[in-house]
């Protein structure tokens, strides 16, 4: 099971996030919003009101891999040094994979290289067919 951590993300709805994750990860739209879990860092879109790093590390126990989108939401769960593109796991390596990548919104001038967005897709299509379902 895949986790997949925004800062105000549109759960469950279609957006330009979700378009962009399913094209990086090789699966439909669809597939993708059926086939993970999305968490806010803030419970309601377009508010300030913050969930806490723990809450959402007890949502995300029984998860195979976390996916931050952006540095915000690294920092929150304290991986500020975290690269784009970066994997770490916790406990040990008992815990869950963390990997990070730039919010993809479209307004992160990371994705405007092409380099960049071919490896993210080798990193997503990865994370996709080990721990996503289909």
């Amino acid at each position: 099971m895949i986790y997949v951590i925004g800062e105000r993300l549109g759960t469950g709805s279609r957006h330009l996030t979700s378009r962009r994750l399913a094209r990086l990860c090789g699966v439909s739209e669809e597939t993708l919003l059926e086939s993970v879990v999305w968490l806010n860092l803030f419970d309601t879109p377009g508010t300030n009101s913050r969930l806490t790093v723990d809450m959402v590390e007890r949502a995300a126990e029984s998860s195979d891999a976390i996916l931050l989108l952006g540095r915000r939401v690294a920092r929150a769960w304290a991986l500020d040094d975290l690269p784009p593109l970066g994997v770490v796991t916790r406990n040990a390596g008992q815990g869950p994979l963390i990997a990070l990548i730039p919010h993809p919104s479209g307004l992160n001038r990371w994705w405007n290289d092409p380099d960049h967005e071919e490896t993210c897709e080798h990193l997503l299509g990865t994370l996709w067919i080990r721990y996503g379902r289909t």
